[in-house]
């Protein structure tokens, strides 16, 4: 999700990369709240870390509190930690986890807004 909002609000100049510690599959509910702000990130996919770990970033944004550790593989001289809560990785009604998935949805989508006016 932060990958696809990050190509649509940032420059095309700027390369945007998704990996994760233990990447899954794609929550059809995040491609579904996702694509009401008009983003479609239904081809998205997370790759490992270690499948990245040669390139340089000039930025390293995590979005999980746990990960922080794992990125110091990453090659970066800046990272930003930004704890959200993963939101399908509690179970519940369809509409309250819809409502969860938002929440991360726009608090990625206010961070990457304000990192994009800092930024570029």
């Amino acid at each position: 999700m932060a990958e696809g909002i990050a190509r649509h609000l940032f420059p095309k100049t700027v390369s945007v990369q998704s990996a994760g510690v233990h990447p899954g599959t794609l929550n059809e509910l995040t491609v579904e709240v996702t694509r009401e702000i008009g983003i479609d990130i239904s081809r998205h996919y997370s790759k490992r870390l270690g499948t990245i770990s040669d390139i340089y970033f000039d930025l390293v944004v995590v979005l999980a509190e746990p990960a922080w550790g794992a990125v110091a593989m990453l090659k970066t001289d800046k990272k930003i930690l930004w704890p959200l809560e993963d939101p399908v990785a509690v179970s519940g009604e369809e509409e309250w986890l819809k409502e969860k998935i938002r929440g991360v949805r726009d608090a990625i989508k206010e961070n990457l807004e304000k990192l994009n006016e800092e930024q570029f």
